[in-house]
């Protein structure tokens, strides 16, 4: 598995996490306006990690199965902790 892929994957769990914050902690959003920001931060964050040339190195079976672990976590448990 590439550092891309994992790095993908981080920022598809960051940009939900983050955005699902702001609605339930700092402004209540209308859920279009939510997928839609959750849309473009993605895309933005992607993009801009498309640009790095250091992200096509491979990366060992256990790093990217405890990389990937510590996402799902992350957003199981964010998904606890933002409860309204």
């Amino acid at each position: 598995m590439t550092k891309r892929k994992l790095i993908n994957g981080i920022i598809l769990a960051f940009s939900v996490i983050f955005v699902r914050f702001i609605d339930v902690r700092v402004y209540d959003m209308h859920p279009v306006l939510m997928i839609l920001l959750i849309i473009g931060l993605i895309a933005g964050l992607m993009k801009l990690a498309s640009r790095s040339g250091s992200l096509e190195e491979t990366v060992s079976r256990r790093t990217s199965l405890l990389i990937n672990s510590a996402v799902i976590l992350m957003l199981a448990l964010s998904y606890f902790v933002l409860e309204r």
